[in-house]
């Protein structure tokens, strides 16, 4: 029996016995935690798998791909048979492509498949982004050496105790972001992150000039080989958010071979923000919608 539960810090030590190496940012307890809101985001266990549940605007419900070792064609069944209950089409959102071939593979022709590009993760290279080499990145290079060849500015691994110095910051950032202001749940995330912090598996890097705070970054490990970045804000000074970029990537994960810079949401300046950096590879995810009985 399908039960949906809210996701609060009590629930990680249950996320965490269904995710591992999951590169996919939608299947990432700390990403959940934060954007769950007023049970926007909610989860289930089912049939040994764990599940997600989405309720965004004005979509009607859906759930994720079920993830866990468990029996997952059974997995699928519950949750359709759940939507289906509710009175709405069952639609499966944020499956990676593996995730996509696996179903159609159990459920041949039973669902149509469509790519979301606003829901697609930005992947890059590390190294690119420690030493930004190429042409291609020039431009990256000229604002990074500016603020290093103006600032004496110093970078910090971040404690519980710098949370404050990192809201002060966001707070200004987002105050001065008139397109911004409607995001409310944008602020509300990151103010759970910070409040969080100790919590929660993540590292923190800030850039200091004078004492004082002009730049910081939040992470975490999920794979073997990837770090996922949740959150990255700087003050309006050129080059700040060059070198946080940098020295964040330098200072806490090089030995990783790859940083997830998470989804632009299809939002035109985030999307050309981050395809300025080159991704190696954009982690496609697929919404699936049931047409036929399973």
């Amino acid at each position: 029996m399908i039960k949906r539960k809210k996701i609060d810090l009590s629930a990680k030590p249950v996320f965490d016995q269904y995710l591992q190496n999951q590169d996919n940012s939608t299947y990432n307890f700390t990403n959940m935690y934060l954007w769950a809101g007023d049970d926007k985001i909610t989860y289930c266990e089912t049939d040994g798998c764990l599940a997600l549940f989405f309720l965004w605007g004005k979509q009607p419900l859906s759930a994720s791909y079920p993830v866990g070792d468990g029996d997952k064609r059974a997995a699928v069944r519950s949750l359709s048979a759940y939507l289906c209950e509710q009175g709405i089409c069952p639609v499966f959102r944020n499956l990676s492509a593996s995730m996509a071939e696996e179903l159609q593979d159990m459920f041949p022709d039973c669902f149509k498949f469509t790519a979301d590009r606003d829901a697609a993760d930005y992947i890059y290279e590390t190294d690119k982004l420690i030493h930004l080499s190429g042409k291609k990145l020039h431009g990256k290079r000229n604002h990074l050496n500016y603020f290093k060849n103006t600032y004496a500015y110093e970078y910090k691994t971040l404690k519980e105790s710098d949370m404050a110095d990192c809201l002060a910051l966001f707070d200004k950032w987002f105050d001065e972001k008139e397109s911004m202001k409607l995001l409310s749940s944008s602020r509300e995330a990151t103010v759970k992150l910070l409040s969080g912090f100790g919590q929660l598996p993540v590292r923190g890097g800030g850039i200091y000039v004078d004492g004082e705070m002009v730049a910081f970054s939040i992470g975490e490990p999920v794979s073997q080989d990837t770090a996922l970045i949740h959150v990255e804000f700087a003050a309006d000074i050129r080059g700040a958010f060059n070198v946080i970029n940098q020295e964040f990537c330098a200072r806490e994960w090089a030995d990783y071979l790859y940083v997830n810079r998470e989804e632009d949401m299809g939002l035109p300046g985030l999307r050309q923000a981050k395809l300025a950096y080159r991704p190696v590879r954009l982690l496609e995810k697929f919404n699936a919608v049931q047409v036929k009985p399973l």
